[in-house]
C-alpha cells in the first residue's frame, strides 16, 4: 500500500518555486520547515503559482483548526516566495481568544486591594460605601456618587498617604505631620505642584466623606495654598507641548518611513512593525490637524465614519465628551496617509469583521490610551520629548491663540470642551499675546521716530570665553591681584 504523503517532493515543484525558494536566505532548520510547508501547498492546490484569497482560505483554514504551526509556516513561506501576496496572507488568520473582561469585578478588586493599605478604622467606615454589586443594584454610596476613575484615585491617594506614614515612622492617622511627610516625599520624587494639589484634594474628599464629624479646616487651608502654587506653575502638558506644525511634519515623515518598511516586509513581524509605525504616525497627523480627543479618534469607523473620499471623519455623539457629534476635515497629505493606511497597513492586520479605523496586531480595535501611549513612545525615542495625545491639544490651542488672539474663544469650540470654564485660560493667554504684539509695535515706532538702531540688541554677539584656572597668571605670596608676574 503506498505511503500517504502530506507534502510534495522537490522534484514535483514548479521550476519557478524551486528557484525562488533556493534564493531565500534561510538556516538549515528554516529551510527544512518552510520547504515542508511549500511542498504541502504544491500538493493541495491545483495551480501552486496562483495565490488568491479563495485558494488560501480553502487550503490554510482547515489546517489552522488542527495544526496552527503548520498554517503559520504556510503563510510565512508563501509571503517570502510571493511578496505581493504577503499582506493578504496575514489578514486570514483567526483572532486570538481573549478572556472577557469584567469591569465591575476589576473595580471591586482594585478598591479592595488599595483599601487594605489604610488603617482598620478607615476600612470599617469605607467598606459599606465601596460595595460593588455585579448587577449594579446594590452598589455602595460612593460607587453610585463618584465615577470609577475618581473613586480609584481617591482610594489610591489614601493608601499612598498611609504607606508614607508607615515609612516615616509616624502614626497612621490623618494629621499635619503625615501630610508634610507626604508632600516632602512627592517633592523629592520630582512631582509637580499640580500633582501634589490633586493628591491632597483626593485625600481631603475621601476623609471628609468617611469622617464628616472631624474638622478638616487645616487640610482645606493646605489644599488652597497648593492650588495657588499650582496655578502659578507650568503644567506637565504645557512643558511637553511642541509646535503643531512641527509635530505634523514629523508625523508625515514617520508615515513615509512606515510605507518603506511595508514595501520591504516579508515576515509577519515586519508587517507588524510597519503597521505599528504607520498607525502611530497617522494618529499623530490626524490629531494635529483635528485636535479631537484620542478616545473619539479611536472610536472612528472605516465605513460610516469616513465621508467624501476620506477628506473628513465623523464621530458619533456617544463617543465624544460633549455628547455632540463631531466632523473634522483633513488636508491632502493627511488624506493620502489615511488612504495608504486603510488600503495597505490596516488591510494586512484587520479582521474582516472589524470596522474600526485603528486596529492592533491581533486585528481588533485598539483603545485611545493605546494610541496615546504609542505616540508618547515614538516622540520620546525620536524627539527626546514625550508628547502624548493631550499635549497635542495644548499645541493646537497655542497655535490658535498665537495666530488669532482675538478669536481665542474658538479654542474651546475646536477642542470640544464640555463647558466654557476653560475659555478664560485661552482668553488670558490671548491677552498676553496681544499685549506683547502692541508693545513690540510701539517700541518699533518709537525707535523709528528717534532714529535708533534697535537691531544691535537683537544680534547675537560672541561671548568672550571665561578664563580657567590654568589660564590665569600665577601670583607670588603677598603680591596684589593687579600685579602680574613678568613673562
Amino acid at each position: 500500500m503506498p505511503k500517504h504523503r502530506v507534502t510534495a517532493p522537490r522534484d514535483a515543484w514548479p521550476e519557478v518555486l524551486r528557484v525562488r525558494f533556493d534564493a531565500l536566505s534561510l538556516s538549515e532548520h528554516q529551510r527544512h520547515r518552510l520547504g515542508h510547508a511549500l511542498g504541502r501547498w504544491v500538493l493541495l492546490t491545483p495551480d501552486p503559482l496562483v495565490v488568491t484569497r479563495e485558494t488560501c482560505e480553502a487550503v490554510i483554514a482547515p489546517i489552522q483548526r488542527t495544526q496552527r504551526g503548520v498554517a503559520a509556516s504556510l503563510r510565512q513561506v508563501l509571503g517570502l516566495v510571493f511578496p505581493e501576496a504577503a499582506p493578504m496572507l496575514y489578514s486570514l488568520r483567526k483572532p486570538r481568544r481573549r478572556k472577557p473582561r469584567d469591569p465591575r469585578g476589576d473595580l471591586a478588586e482594585h478598591l479592595k486591594r488599595h483599601l487594605g493599605r489604610c488603617p482598620q478604622e478607615w476600612q470599617d467606615r469605607a467598606a459599606p460605601m465601596l460595595i460593588v454589586d455585579s448587577d449594579g443594584l446594590g452598589d455602595g454610596l460612593l460607587v453610585q456618587a463618584w465615577a470609577a476613575s475618581t473613586l480609584k484615585r481617591r482610594v489610591e491617594a489614601a493608601g499612598r498617604y498611609f504607606d508614607c506614614c508607615g515609612r516615616s515612622g509616624l502614626s497612621r492617622v490623618l494629621h499635619a505631620a503625615g501630610v508634610k511627610a507626604r508632600l516632602i516625599a512627592m517633592q523629592k520624587a520630582g512631582r509637580r505642584p499640580n500633582a501634589a494639589c490633586m493628591e491632597i484634594a483626593s485625600l481631603l474628599a475621601f476623609s471628609r466623606v468617611l469622617f464628616p464629624e472631624k474638622d478638616h479646616g487645616w487640610l482645606e487651608k493646605t489644599h488652597r495654598s497648593l492650588k495657588k502654587i499650582a496655578a502659578a506653575s507650568p503644567s506637565r502638558n504645557a512643558g511637553r507641548a511642541l509646535p503643531a506644525d512641527d509635530l505634523r511634519q514629523f508625523g508625515l515623515q514617520v508615515f513615509e518611513l512606515a510605507d518603506r518598511r511595508f514595501d520591504k516586509a516579508r515576515l509577519r513581524r515586519d508587517f507588524e512593525d510597519a503597521h505599528m509605525l504607520a498607525r502611530t504616525a497617522l494618529a499623530l497627523v490626524l490629531l494635529t490637524e483635528a485636535p479631537m480627543r484620542v478616545g473619539a479618534l479611536a472610536s472612528a469607523d472605516v465605513t460610516p465614519g469616513l465621508l467624501s473620499r476620506l477628506v473628513m471623519i465623523h464621530v458619533e455623539g456617544c463617543d465624544t465628551k460633549t455628547g455632540e457629534a463631531e466632523t473634522r476635515l483633513f488636508s491632502s497629505e493627511a488624506v493620502r496617509c489615511l488612504s495608504s493606511y486603510i488600503s495597505r497597513h490596516r488591510a494586512a492586520m484587520a479582521l474582516p469583521s472589524e470596522n474600526k479605523l485603528f486596529v492592533g496586531d491581533n486585528g481588533l480595535a485598539v483603545l485611545g490610551a493605546t494610541l496615546s501611549e504609542n505616540i508618547g513612545r515614538l516622540t520620546e525615542d525620536r524627539l527626546d520629548r514625550r508628547v502624548t495625545a493631550h499635549p497635542i491639544r495644548h499645541s493646537a490651542a497655542n497655535f490658535i491663540v498665537a495666530r488669532a488672539p482675538e478669536e481665542a474663544a474658538l479654542a474651546s469650540v475646536i477642542l470640544g470642551h464640555r463647558t466654557r470654564s476653560v475659555t478664560p485660560i485661552y482668553t488670558r493667554r490671548a491677552g498676553q499675546v496681544l499685549a506683547s504684539k502692541k508693545h513690540a509695535e510701539a517700541a518699533r515706532r518709537t525707535a523709528e521716530r528717534l532714529g535708533a538702531d534697535t537691531e544691535v540688541f537683537r544680534r547675537k554677539t560672541a561671548k568672550t570665553p571665561r578664563r580657567t584656572r590654568q589660564d590665569r597668571p600665577l601670583r607670588k605670596k603677598g603680591q596684589n591681584a593687579t600685579e602680574e608676574l613678568p613673562r
